[in-house]
């Protein structure tokens, strides 16, 4: 994956468990991945202690995060809401209503586009429905929201903390240090 980023939290996906009634300790890896839950426990006593079976669980995380990575901001943008009556995500027509100085209340109907910035900010146009007709009015509004998703790259916002990097580690061997790259 390019573009990855350090977690921020080393414990990322992973929780803690401490049953006293059942005397039953250990850590779990809990992660939810395009509708799935992926789900596996590390308990203390079998994987020998509270530190090693945190490792192992840190590295099975490791090695889910790799097989299965966070969602996209692409692909989260792709994703048809239940209320979309247009048959394409991002794009709607909707109706403007302004009053005019006599009182009389008028209607403007548009179709728009709406695509994320770089920046977090939606950025979206519309077509004027009265300017264009509704046929190609819809039709801009298509174009104009396929050509802003080409620039929509890396992870979903939520996601990020779910990227893991390579670890890099340095090991002293006799008087020269050499890079070790721990993959996860």
């Amino acid at each position: 994956m390019k573009n990855q980023k350090q977690a921020t939290d080393p414990n990322y996906g992973i929780s803690r468990f401490d049953d006293a009634v059942r005397y039953t300790h250990g850590w779990r890896v809990s992660l939810r991945r395009r509708g799935k839950m992926l789900v596996q426990n590390f308990p203390d006593k079998k994987y020998g202690g509270r530190q090693k079976a945190l490792r192992l669980a840190q590295q099975y995380r490791d090695e889910l995060l790799g097989r299965f990575p966070p969602i996209s901001r692409k692909e989260v943008c792709h994703i048809r809401r239940s209320n979309n009556n247009s048959g394409i995500s991002g794009v709607c027509t909707y109706a403007k209503r302004y009053k005019l100085r006599d009182g009389t209340i008028k209607e403007t109907r548009y179709w728009e586009a709406n695509w994320p910035g770089e920046d977090g900010k939606n950025l979206s146009i519309n077509f004027s429905v009265k300017k264009y007709g509704e046929e190609l009015a819809r039709s801009m509004a298509i174009r104009a929201r396929q050509r802003g998703m080409e620039g929509v790259e890396g992870p979903f916002w939520v996601s990020r903390r779910g990227l893991v990097e390579p670890r890099v580690k340095t090991q002293k061997s006799g008087e020269s240090q050499k890079l070790v790259r721990h993959v996860a």
